[in-house]
């Protein structure tokens, strides 16, 4: 009995010793087991973090580009309209000019006002300056202080036939034929240039209108010496007529017009109807060579719209009377209306459009200057001149 108790506690023993033998086994096992559970973990763990972080740098690099595009939408260069303005951009920026006028504003300019008035030159682009030019709108012109002006074809002849050869070009006809002519109150009996003998001439003082005087004179035997000559001193005909003065030189479409609204009884004499050479263009626009040589573009946008505005107020002259007296209120608004009517179908006439000049016209009255020496020299008038620009 005691040998088998003793079998029995060994055997018990060896249970015992095994069973934990096994148990250090497993933990042995499980401890070799753990840093690869470990690293499969991170294994497993670390794509979505290095995607996250990827996904993540995505995001932040699409964050900038927003913002970038957020910085940049301020220029933006699309349109309402959904065009690209950078690739299209507006054809034509703002471009300042000056324009010098021959007088203070009147319906010759009626155009003009209007042409600006309408849109017409911010349509071409053009930002137009009118100035009043005290009288020096060819010096204006040829030191291109100013694009363009007025000026007479008379004074575009002596400004390039002088001894500086001021190179002034007219570009336009404002209006188709002379208006011009002698004017005197009927109580005088200036009927013919003959009667000029024994009165008194009030004028500007130019040579110009001497020999006016003096070939028309002659032509009809009379004698010129007979003719006392002053420079006027009244601000307009009428006053001049009744204050110094038997006649004087007028363009009919002003002051000729404003003698019939006074019902102020007068006797003209058309220059053209004595002598046919003295149908000459008054006024033109002019510019000069430079401009013509670098710009020509500017010229035939500029024209473009003042023919627009010309023509309109032919077609519709009370918005030509509302655009001058808006740049002149002062001017009398009858006076304005008045010359107007009388004034709008003389700005195309019988040409074929607006602003043409004939090179005759050009020549004839050169060559009356030639020969009553109100030229300095002689000069090819067809240099003085051009239809180039015209729409």
């Amino acid at each position: 009995m005691k040998k088998i108790k003793v079998i029995l506690l060994a055997l018990l023993t060896i249970a015992l010793l095994f069973s934990m033998f096994a148990c250090k086994k497993q933990q042995d096992s499980a401890a070799e087991k753990q840093p690869v559970q470990d690293e499969a973990n991170v294994d497993a763990d670390s794509p979505p973090e290095l995607e996250q972080v990827e996904d993540d740098g995505e995001a932040v690099s699409d964050q900038s580009v927003a913002a970038e595009d957020d910085q940049e939408e301020p220029q933006d260069n699309t349109s309402e309209e959904g065009e690209d303005t950078e690739a299209n951009p507006d054809p034509q920026e703002v471009e300042k000019i000056n324009f010098a006028l021959d007088w203070t504003p009147n319906t010759n300019h009626s155009g003009l006002f209007l042409a600006q008035q309408q849109g017409f030159y911010a349509a071409e682009g053009l930002e137009v300056d009118f100035q009043e030019s005290d009288m020096n709108f060819i010096e204006m012109v040829a030191t291109e202080s100013a694009t363009f002006g007025i000026a007479s074809q008379e004074q575009v002849l002596q400004a390039r036939a002088s001894a500086a050869k001021i190179p002034v070009v007219s570009v336009a006809a404002i209006l188709q034929h002379n208006t011009s002519g002698f004017a005197s109150p009927v109580d005088r009996e200036i009927k013919a240039p003959s009667d000029f003998a024994g009165k008194t001439y009030s004028g500007w003082g130019t040579e110009l209108e001497l020999a006016f005087i003096k070939t028309l004179m002659e032509k009809e035997g009379a004698d010129y010496s007979q003719v006392k000559i002053i420079n006027q001193s009244a601000n307009n005909f009428i006053a001049s007529m009744e204050t110094e003065a038997d006649f004087a030189w007028i363009y009919w479409g002003w002051d000729g017009v404003n003698c019939e609204l006074q019902d102020y009884a007068t006797n003209f004499i058309l220059l053209q109807d004595i002598d046919p050479r003295l149908d000459f263009y008054s006024p033109t626009i002019i510019t000069n060579e430079t401009v013509i040589k670098d710009n020509p573009d500017l010229i035939k946008r500029f024209l473009r719209a003042t023919a627009k505005g010309y023509e309109l107020a032919i077609e519709n002259p009370e918005l030509a009377v509302e655009a001058l007296l808006e740049v002149a209120p002062e001017l009398d608004e009858e006076l304005v209306r008045r010359s107007q009517t009388w004034l709008n179908d003389k700005y195309i006439d019988d040409a074929d459009s607006w602003g043409l000049m004939k090179p005759e016209m050009w020549s004839d009255f050169k060559a009356w200057m030639l020969d009553n020496k109100t030229l300095e020299n002689d000069l090819d008038p067809a240099e003085a001149f051009t239809n180039d620009f015209l729409p």
